[in-house]
């Protein structure tokens, strides 16, 4: 009778699955196949506002895991300076961390734990990662579990100030994120990083710092802000927190390599419009000039400036390419030699 039944079952015409049910039960899968690669930061800091006062305060943060061996990346703004880092996994396990490398350029620290059974997070290409795809946030809220949002990539290379601080190259998303977001993981529908959850911009009159741009750092166990709509999150992509990792892992510090110019996309049709060249660098000693378009780099046509920074910043040691600018409607070919970007 039960064999009846379960072929009965079989056989009958079973209800089409809707368009927001397979949606639903997809981020299901996503989520929990990225979320184990999560975790959440508790940074505690002591400050003394008065003499023998010490004033203590936890910010909570959170992180993803980079490699088995217990590399963590995290938002340095929320880790650098603490007397004590303690991670939480995804299993409940709670251990301490420590600062093992940081770039302030892009706010990227990478923490150090002891563990096994660490679950490392999949990184998507960079030629996936593009406008109007699914982003998925991942990140921390004090002490609850790690929590989801689904919105969309709406652009890249985008550039933010942060109480005065310039950060260039971040994706832009409406998947919504709150405090304690921060150094949380943006993933696309196969559950890869595209990215790591950076700031937000709020226009709301409630919200703390009105109109400016947020990180998405927490004090305090559920210290949320207002948010509406309207609000705009930023995450640094993929590519850039590979490049950080790898570099700060190998070499201890991150060097980027350096052409020497400021690029933006040109007012019509391809290619990128030279806006600022410094003096005595690569590109001035190759020739470029302000308002040259840089219509061809390493023999191949310029199509997106965001891809130029990228491939110039991972350039190792001293390369020499080739370009084709236009200038005065003539086309020009220079020998430009890239170089490690001069440090401070």
């Amino acid at each position: 009778m039960i064999v009846f039944i379960l072929i009965l079952a079989i056989l009958l015409p079973q209800e089409p699955e809707s368009v927001l049910q397979k949606i639903e039960r997809e981020m299901t899968v996503v989520v929990e196949r990225a979320r184990p690669c999560v975790v959440q930061v508790d940074a505690k800091f002591a400050t003394e506002i008065r003499p023998r006062i010490i004033v203590n305060q936890t910010v909570h943060l959170a992180g993803i895991i980079f490699s088995v061996e217990g590399a963590i990346l995290s938002d340095l703004g929320g880790v650098e300076g603490a007397k004590e880092i303690r991670v939480t996994l995804h299993d409940g396990r709670q251990l301490p961390a420590q600062l093992a490398g940081r770039d302030r350029r892009t706010s990227i620290a990478i923490l150090r734990v002891k563990a096994t059974g660490l679950k490392a997070a999949e990184f998507a290409d960079a030629a996936s990662i593009r406008p109007e795809t699914f982003a998925i946030t991942i990140g921390s809220k004090g002490s609850m579990r790690p929590s989801c949002a689904l919105g969309f990539v709406t652009a890249l290379g985008r550039t933010v100030m942060v109480q005065e601080r310039r950060f260039d190259d971040l994706m832009q998303t409406t998947a919504s994120t709150q405090p304690g977001d921060a150094g949380g993981l943006l993933a696309n529908s196969k559950g890869e990083v595209i990215g790591m959850i950076h700031s937000r911009y709020d226009p709301t009159p409630a919200a703390i710092e009105d109109g400016q741009f947020l990180r998405m750092l927490q004090s305090g166990s559920l210290d949320f802000l207002p948010s509406e709509a309207g609000g705009m999150s930023f995450a640094t992509p993929a590519p850039t927190l590979k490049f950080v990792a790898e570099r700060l892992l190998k070499h201890g510090r991150v060097v980027r390599g350096w052409i020497g110019i400021a690029l933006k996309p040109a007012e019509a049709g391809s290619g990128a419009k030279v806006t600022d060249v410094y003096p005595k660098g690569p590109s001035a000693r190759a020739g470029v000039r302000k308002g040259d378009v840089l219509v061809a780099f390493d023999d191949k046509p310029v199509t997106d400036v965001y891809e130029i920074r990228r491939r110039v910043m991972e350039t190792e040691g001293t390369k020499n390419v080739k370009i084709r600018v236009l200038r005065g409607g003539a086309q020009l070919e220079l020998d430009l030699p890239i170089e490690p970007e001069p440090q401070p």
